[in-house]
């Protein structure tokens, strides 16, 4: 009686070839895949990041801007700066304000309070108390904001009519302080916000 032999159990090389194939593409597909879902997810923590930073930073001008002082400011070269003013040749804003704490250092709380934008493109807050001057001081720097392509500063004048410069150019003996200031402030990546700061106290 003959013996019948049976296929050898195992994969041909041809089958080895062509899982190897699939594994290598379906792998490929799945670290695509989670390069894309780390890239949102980096995306995602940046924007919440950028928004947290963005509250903050608008938390803080409000404080400042609610509590502005009509009170002049010595620039340590024997003139006094007006309670409220900005650069015209680039943004700048300076004024004084009120509410901080009363210390023996500066007992009236009033500080002076610089807005600027410098090189790396991050909104700075500069403050000096009352008391001293630019011209001996670097005052208090800190980053209120990164990543900023522009802030607008507008001011309503007494003819009810906005000026990114005060005083106004055409109208020198414009009030001390505005009556109204709209800020906008534009991200690098091109989003967009404004505030109205209306009521300011004058003391």
């Amino acid at each position: 009686m003959a013996l019948g032999f049976g296929r050898q159990g195992g994969f041909s090389l041809i089958e080895v070839v062509v899982s190897i194939g699939l594994l290598s593409i379906m792998s490929v597909m799945a670290y695509q895949a989670l390069e894309v879902v780390m890239a949102t997810n980096d995306r995602s923590h940046e924007t919440m990041s950028q928004q947290v930073n963005l509250q903050r930073a608008w938390a803080i001008i409000q404080r400042d801007l609610l509590h502005m002082r009509d009170r002049p400011f010595s620039d340590g070269l024997g003139q006094l700066e007006r309670p409220y003013e900005t650069d015209v040749s680039e943004f700048g804003i300076r004024f004084s304000r009120g509410g901080g704490p009363m210390l023996a250092s500066n007992p009236s709380g009033l500080t002076r309070v610089y807005y600027s934008i410098d090189d790396g493109r991050n909104l700075i807050r500069t403050t000096w108390p009352i008391t001293a001057s630019p011209r001996y001081s670097d005052g208090n720097s800190r980053t209120l904001l990164p990543n900023v392509d522009e802030v607008i500063f507008e001011h309503l004048s007494e003819e009810n009519e906005y000026s990114e410069n005060w005083p106004p150019l055409n109208s020198p003996l414009a009030p001390m302080l505005p009556k109204m200031i709209r800020v906008v402030i534009i991200l690098e990546n091109g989003d967009s916000t404004s505030r109205l700061f209306p009521g300011v106290i004058v003391e």
